[in-house]
């Protein structure tokens, strides 16, 4: 049995216990940059990227494909993604040029917004047990009509099976077997104040999502650690994302222009913080949504679940 079958309804499938648990106290397998599964190589450099990515992709020959290499973070579409497991997305947003519609992007253009947002609710549809978090935290070259007719937009797809942020619902009792008792199956986190125009909303501010900034595997390491142990988490209900991510550098890049994102700094990141994580405990001021790059690699999808059998309510 593939993967993505034994984790589609990996939710849905929860003993009776954990579905009393509240999802901010779940381990959650989440996916870094997760509309990057592909990029368009002819459509130009992408507004979020700093101005030496811009001088390297135009002053050497191969410019375009090494951003490519640098800038991928996953192989699966959103839609397999979430068949692997994955109930966190994130999602980087950027108006792009000659184009009508909103973008993912990072280093190059991605899929239109729309379409991606059609795979999440073709997946939830399918699997009407799962419930999915939904992450908008980055945006490039937008205006604020283009934030409202995002926002718009995602009303229309999902309607009421959006998670309002004025739902009377509270942190502690958004469980899987309440959420089962009304039509919400997505909340979605939108770090922009345009989202003040809607009530189907939430603020960053019930999201917390450190970043390590570091291409050093024990430095990201050492970093969820102090965290961990120090009681970072505030333990008030909000939801909380260890990043198993590492990050290359203008350095980084330059010394390893015929490598890539994968094979230099993810396939160390997801080791060691599985390696890390293994012993930890799902909790309110444990852990929660872990993310990763290229997320059916490494054995982090089984790894990340399997830390559920911790949890107790």
């Amino acid at each position: 049995m593939s993967q993505e079958n034994v984790y589609s309804a990996w939710m849905g499938n929860l003993p009776p216990e954990k579905t009393r648990v509240p999802l901010c106290s779940l381990a959650i397998p989440g996916s870094h940059d997760s509309g990057t599964y592909w990029l368009d190589r002819a459509g130009g450099i992408a507004e979020d990227e700093p101005s030496f990515v811009r001088t390297l992709a135009s002053r050497c020959c191969c410019g375009t494909s090494v951003v490519y290499r640098w800038a991928l973070t996953q192989n699966l579409s959103v839609k397999g993604q979430l068949e692997h497991g994955v109930r966190y997305l994130d999602l980087r947003l950027c108006g792009r040029p000659g184009s009508p519609d909103v973008h993912v992007a990072h280093g190059l253009y991605g899929h239109r917004l729309q379409d991606i947002l059609s795979e999440i609710k073709a997946f939830l549809d399918e699997n009407p047990k799962e419930f999915v978090l939904l992450d908008f935290n980055h945006f490039h070259n937008m205006t604020a009509v283009d934030h409202r007719e995002v926002l718009i937009l995602i009303i229309k797809i999902f309607g009421e099976t959006i998670l309002g942020g004025d739902t009377p619902m509270s942190a502690w009792s958004m469980t899987l077997e309440n959420l089962w008792k009304t039509p919400a199956r997505l909340m979605v986190f939108y770090g922009h104040p345009s989202r003040n125009e809607f009530s189907f909303f939430w603020s960053e501010e019930y999201l917390q999502s450190p970043w390590a900034n570091t291409s050093s595997s024990s430095d990201l390491v050492n970093f969820h650690q102090h965290n961990y142990y120090n009681s970072a988490r505030r333990g008030s209900g909000e939801f909380y994302v260890w990043q198993a991510i590492l990050t290359p550098s203008a350095t980084t890049i330059v010394a390893n222009l015929c490598s890539s994102l994968e094979r230099k700094l993810a396939s160390r990141a997801t080791p060691a913080f599985l390696d890390w994580v293994k012993d930890k405990v799902p909790s309110r001021v444990g852990i929660n949504i872990c993310s990763a790059d290229f997320v059916e690699k490494y054995n982090f999808i089984p790894s990340i679940l399997s830390l559920n059998e911790k949890v107790h309510k």
